[in-house]
């Protein structure tokens, strides 16, 4: 009865109905499988179908129609493979069933891989018009000839003939973060494809480098970890996961993954962009950098301008020469591209710190920048100078005590921890700070206030005894 109503009065519902039923009492039984199956193919639900009949078509391989249902709805999810397979069992069985020449036909599609031209497949595409395996060839048709968007209608037609069609959304993610230039269209299409194939590794690596282009960057961030870790032998994808970290402000992590690049095969070709991203990487540091390291930097960005960690070294150079009006250029033009890059922004908040008329945005900045980079003796010590210079001196207690933990603080920094703990009244700890800080060296209008206030406060000791 399903049959009758699928086949002959194309009433689908009750069909669906009539199979559902028969299934549920004979669920292991080869033609019950196929009947339902062929239904929900019938309704478009391609992925259920091919469940049902990947059953069906096992248990009754010589079966030619039940093979060429099976070969269908394969072909419908695009597992060409798979289709291929089950549409040849189907045609060689002898005897006639019906859809034995659209078997033949479909047979005869798959095999023409490469040799139908643009127009060859709109040709076909205009007679089946919800063919996904034409649809899709003639979407990379247009995309190698150029026309993106020819291509992404295409795509959008396969996809609207088969809404699980995993390859039809990831190429239309690509051609929206490529040259359609349209990002949010990007992102939505690859969150489609991250839908439909979820526990895929490569599919994730795919979105994740999809999700970086389109600027969605802790999205990608998370996708590429997730493939790095399914894929560790990749070394395009790991390159990837590098790229993704670092825009997400997680220099530590960008250089291992980079580094496992570095000493992956000797033929991987991303092999030198791994040793250029880490030699670049190494000089965003205030450690003094070499006139040699000066000179691969020019190189590095005369041949790539755009190159964030090559923009990064030269600002960090700048810097140490005394050119902050340079540095600080350089560090907001990678803002621009990067809105939430935190080793920009932390550089550019030490900046800012040192001149009172920016006073608010280097907060901004540095309580940005600390979301990412939480264990950052630079950033804590920035934020430690700020919080003093708005008299919040608890605060510059804890973020001057953090970065004098993990290196130690200069004679500036140590008199503003110092005078922090003598406003929130530890003597003991002011003294001994100021002491230090007296030690290290600081300016003399800084050395007399120190000073004084040490004096006031062996007074105070005095009088207690």
């Amino acid at each position: 009865m399903a049959y009758i109503y699928s086949e002959k009065l194309t009433n689908l519902d009750r069909a669906t109905e009539l199979a559902r039923k028969a299934h549920d009492l004979a669920p292991a039984e080869p033609s019950v499988q196929d009947t339902f199956g062929w239904v929900l193919y019938r309704q478009g639900k391609y992925q259920e179908a091919a469940e049902l009949l990947e059953e069906s078509a096992s248990e009754s391989p010589g079966n030619g129609e039940i093979q060429f249902h099976l070969g269908m709805a394969n072909y419908m999810m695009g597992r060409l493979d798979e289709a291929r397979a089950a549409l040849q069992k189907a045609v060689s069985v002898p005897g006639d069933f019906p859809g034995k020449d659209e078997a033949k036909s479909r047979l005869q599609l798959l095999s023409q891989t490469g040799e139908l031209s643009a127009i060859d497949l709109e040709k076909f595409a205009k007679e089946k018009s919800n063919d996904p395996v034409t649809l899709m060839r003639l979407g990379a048709a247009y995309a190698k000839a150029g026309t993106a968007d020819k291509a992404a209608q295409a795509y959008e037609q396969a996809l609207q003939a088969n809404p699980k069609l995993l390859e039809a959304a990831l190429s239309l993610a690509q051609l929206n973060a490529g040259p359609l230039k349209n990002n949010a269209k990007a992102l939505e299409y690859a969150k489609k494809a991250r839908e439909l194939g979820r526990a895929d590794a490569h599919v994730a690596a795919t979105v994740g480098h999809i999700a970086y282009q389109a600027g969605n960057f802790p999205w990608a961030y998370s996708l590429l970890q997730e493939s790095s870790r399914g894929l560790p032998d990749d070394m395009r994808v790991a390159r990837d996961f590098a790229w993704a970290a670092y825009s997400a402000g997680k220099t530590d992590e960008a250089q291992e993954a980079m580094r496992r690049v570095a000493n992956g095969p000797a033929a991987s070709p991303e092999r030198g962009e791994a040793a250029l991203f880490l030699s670049m990487a190494a000089l965003d540091s205030d450690d003094a950098i070499s006139g040699n390291a000066e000179n691969e930097v020019a190189k590095a960005l005369a041949a790539q301008p755009d190159y964030v960690p090559a923009l990064m070294a030269k600002a960090a150079i700048r810097l140490q020469k005394g050119d902050a009006a340079e540095a600080s250029a350089i560090y907001s033009s990678i803002l621009e591209k990067w809105p939430d890059f935190a080793p920009a922004q932390k550089w550019l908040a030490s900046i800012y710190a040192n001149d009172p008329a920016n006073a608010g945005k280097a907060y901004e900045l540095a309580s940005k920048a600390r979301r990412s980079l939480v264990d950052d003796s630079s950033l804590a010590k920035t934020l430690g100078t700020l919080s003093f210079q708005r008299k919040e001196y608890a605060r510059a207690v804890q973020f001057l005590q953090e970065s004098d933990a993990r290196k130690a603080l200069d004679g500036k920094s140590l008199f503003m921890l110092g005078m922090a703990h003598l406003r929130l009244g530890h003597k003991t700890e002011a003294k001994k700070i100021l002491d230090r800080a007296l030690a290290a060296g600081i300016p003399d209008d800084l050395a007399k206030q120190a000073k004084d206030a040490m004096v006031e406060l062996d007074k105070a000791a005095d009088q207690r005894r």
